[in-house]
């Protein structure tokens, strides 16, 4: 946290970056920093279960939306007529929702327990 300080202050005398983007990044940055300290060393289910829901929406929905939209399957929908924007638009969020569920499930199958947790 220290090396943290050190940064911002030599980020803002030394490349004269503005007060207030130095101390929203050090904001942010300290607030990240004590997110990793609260999942590493105090881990509790619900939290471990956020993570696992926010992991599979993210990374995983955005692959399965990348396999919709470059299989086919979105250009298809698109295609259909006068409805064609309307359904692309109704099934865009179903890949996202699918990877929730999936990050769901692996968070179950592994008892919400994250790699490294010490709890």
């Amino acid at each position: 946290m220290l090396s943290t300080g050190a940064v911002g202050v030599a980020s803002y005398f030394l490349f004269h970056i503005p007060l207030e983007r130095v101390a929203g990044a050090l904001a942010i940055t300290l607030l990240a920093i004590g997110f990793a300290y609260y999942i590493r060393i105090k881990p509790s289910r619900r939290v471990n279960r956020g993570l696992y829901i926010f992991l599979g929406f993210s990374p995983i929905g955005f692959c399965l939306w990348l396999l919709y939209a470059f299989s086919g399957i979105g250009l298809f929908l698109t295609t259909l007529g006068p409805l064609g924007s309307l359904t692309s638009m109704l099934f865009f969020p179903i890949p996202f929702i699918m990877g929730v569920f999936i990050g769901d499930w692996i968070g179950k199958r592994r008892n919400y327990r994250l790699p490294l947790s010490l709890g």
